[in-house]
């Protein structure tokens, strides 16, 4: 089986890591003995890890495993683990893949997915073109910048046109802007420079440009705007904190810089876009900065709160991530487990029941819901009252037995009156007034033939007979059951096909119909393997 990396579910498991990664790194921060054991670095540190783990255990894991070729024959003894434990995500991304791309088509040219791909994409290509530009832009800014000093692959750079200090980082290069009016500042220019080569040593320069991507790729998503103002932040702090701490400058010295820096400018109206500035983002942060310069908890670093804090997020996050995509009880089969269920099965040659995705997904769907698993056990006890004389009735008129799925589709094997659903359909068989009326069944208010199950069942199997002679399949008169003769003839005249499953997909049909084709095939395969939506102790 094939797994795409590029998908719409992908993607959209993509931006639920990144939401659920989030909450879960502001929460475990937020616990107040972390708080008093980490330091800025430290949690920094972690917001990244955190960052990673959510998205390689949602998504990337997984997906690359599914593309390694199984070598199960070698002495490595990992890999078959791997792959069993990432086989639940893997076959609920398969099902949930092709349920999306099978939405039913709008009256339009394009079906639902096509139009948010195209949506997606339009959205993703004007951000990545914003952010090229911004890189345009900085080349620029560079190039004409007087360049006063290098420090290995660091350039320091002054220009006329920068109102603060900030820093950006190109492949392997990295740059630090200073105004030419911090020339005239001396200790505001050696701190700033710290400032920013704390920055660069930090990765943060590149850690920005990590998260500029995934912003244009989930340029929707307000969860990674909610990340970059973490890690932007957490970036500050730990720069102050390395400043104040390591290299034993003054707090007085150094907030006084960071004032100055912020009362330059603070509306970033000649800061380019993808560096990182001195002053930060909000007066607000600027306040808690200087803030915690006087206020600093300079107690040493506790390495098993932090190991502690480590592995709550991993666990957290592996649980969570298998707990999203299935329990071994209930896995979702993939196609091709259904393709051998369905074959071991030994079904009438005239019923072609295939492991169609439609198919797979309704069964997955049963057996995924507590709820539906229940009625379907409930639907075939019943079952067993009413399937001797059903049976027999179907071998003496030469019908497949797999006619025995219709009631368990129709009504769960409940004899429902009339006035429990708006057709007013009666009975297993669900028969209506004007079918009754014209199969013989006498249906007033003091009789109803609909509810006597011997009655009901000859009415059924000679509407259905009829209806085979008349399309020549078993599959067609099950739809013309539903669906009544006349119109089951325009499905196949406007499909142009007397395909099952193409009259279901056709943009014409109506999507009740798939879903109607897909519910009687997995009720036709559960029936004959009940052990599929058994509750195993």
């Amino acid at each position: 089986m094939t797994y795409s990396l590029i998908s719409l579910h992908s993607y959209l498991i993509l931006n639920a890591a990144l939401a659920f990664g989030y909450v879960l790194s502001r929460f475990t921060l937020s616990l107040p003995f972390l708080k008093r054991s980490m330091l800025y670095n430290e949690r920094l540190k972690f917001a990244r890890f955190s960052f990673v783990t959510v998205i390689a255990s949602f998504f990337v894991v997984p997906n690359i495993l599914a593309i390694i070729p199984s070598a199960y024959h070698s002495n490595f003894q990992l890999e078959p683990i791997l792959k069993n434990a990432s086989m639940p995500f893997l076959q609920q991304h398969k099902m949930i893949n092709d349920q999306i791309i099978q939405m039913g088509a709008v009256q339009s040219a394009f079906p639902i997915h096509m139009l948010l791909m195209l949506f997606l994409s339009v959205g993703v290509t004007l951000f990545v073109g914003k952010y090229l530009k911004s890189l345009l832009i900085l080349r620029k800014f560079q190039q004409n910048a007087f360049c006063q000093h290098h420090i290995k692959n660091v350039k320091i750079v002054f220009s006329h046109k920068a109102d603060n200090p900030f820093c950006w980082s190109f492949l392997q290069n990295h740059y630090i802007a200073i105004p030419n009016a911090f020339l005239e500042k001396s200790d505001d220019l050696k701190l700033a420079i710290r400032h920013e080569l704390q920055h660069i040593r930090q990765h943060d320069t590149q850690w920005l440009h990590l998260l500029t991507l995934i912003k244009a790729f989930c340029f929707w998503n307000p969860f990674i705007l909610l990340w970059i103002k973490l890690f932007h932040d957490l970036q500050e702090f730990s720069c102050d904190e390395a400043i104040v701490l390591r290299m034993r400058t003054s707090p007085a010295i150094y907030a006084q810089c960071l004032i100055n820096a912020a009362s330059t400018n603070f509306t970033h109206k000649h800061q380019p876009q993808g560096v990182l500035g001195m002053h930060g983002s909000s007066k607000s942060i600027l306040y808690k900065r200087v803030n915690m310069l006087f206020t600093y908890n300079k107690s040493q670093t506790k390495k098993l709160t932090i190991l502690f804090a480590y592995f709550l997020t991993f666990f957290t996050t592996i649980s969570s991530a298998y707990a999203l995509n299935g329990t071994a009880q209930f896995a979702p089969l993939s196609a091709n487990e259904v393709k051998i269920i369905i074959e071991q099965s030994h079904l009438d040659s005239r019923f072609e029941i295939a492991a169609t995705p439609e198919v797979v997904t309704e069964i997955n769907n049963i057996r995924s819901s507590e709820q539906a698993r229940g009625f379907m056990r409930k639907s075939l006890k019943r079952m067993e009252q009413y399937q001797p004389a059903i049976q027999a009735a179907l071998t003496k008129n030469v019908m497949p037995k797999e006619l025995l799925a219709l009631p368990l589709v129709e009504s769960g094997y409940q004899p429902l009156e009339q006035a429990r659903n708006p057709v007013q359909a009666a009975g297993i068989w669900q028969i209506i007034p004007g079918t009754a009326d014209h199969l013989g069944l006498i249906v007033n208010a003091k009789r109803d033939d609909r509810l006597n199950t011997t009655l009901a069942t000859q009415a059924a199997l000679a509407l259905l007979k009829t209806n085979n002679a008349q399309f020549n399949s078993w599959k067609l008169a099950v739809i013309a059951y539903e669906y009544g003769d006349q119109l089951t003839d325009k499905f196949i005249h406007a499909a142009g096909s007397r395909d099952a499953w193409k009259l279901a997909r056709a943009s014409t049909a109506p999507a009740s119909l798939k879903k109607f084709l897909a519910t009687f095939d997995a009720a036709v395969i559960i029936i004959h393997n009940p052990s599929l939506i058994a509750d195993k102790g």
